[in-house]
């Protein structure tokens, strides 16, 4: 009996493992990420259903980079909360991948939400937009 280890079939376990290990983890991601509705939107600790608001609120279209989005206003969305002094605070927009961005009340008076919950701010950087927002609170 020889004391000798094939090194392909050693690559070949190793290359099988790491696959495996790949696929696992993909499920595991994908498992953990998931919404439990993607239509909702916490605004200032409360749970609001998107597509619930667009009924209650015509939309507006907006001009930006010679693109028409149609969205309704930032600012309506934390009138709908109660908040008695909305320009007191900044806003913190959270998407569902982490991106945030803080802004100020001007910028919510001009910016809007589209109905996938997209933040469009025509007056400031793309980098301001945030995209498939989850959560706006107060700072």
């Amino acid at each position: 009996m020889s004391m000798f280890i094939d090194r392909g079939k050693i690559v070949h376990i190793l290359a099988i493992s790491v696959i495996i290990i790949g696929i696992l983890s993909t499920i595991m991601v994908y498992a953990n990420t998931g919404e439990k509705n993607s239509n909702e939107i916490t605004i200032l600790g409360k749970i609001f259903d998107i597509s619930l608001i667009y009924l209650d609120f015509d939309e507006i279209e907006i001009n930006t980079d010679n693109v028409i989005e149609k969205g309704i206003p930032l600012d309506k969305l934390i009138n709908i909360t109660g908040e008695s002094c909305p320009s007191c605070f900044k806003y913190k927009l959270i998407g569902s991948d982490g991106y945030k961005q803080t802004v100020s009340w001007d910028d919510m008076r001009n910016g809007i939400i589209t109905i996938n919950k997209k933040a469009i701010f025509p007056h400031l950087a793309h980098s301001f937009w945030v995209k498939d927002i989850i959560k706006i609170e107060v700072i």
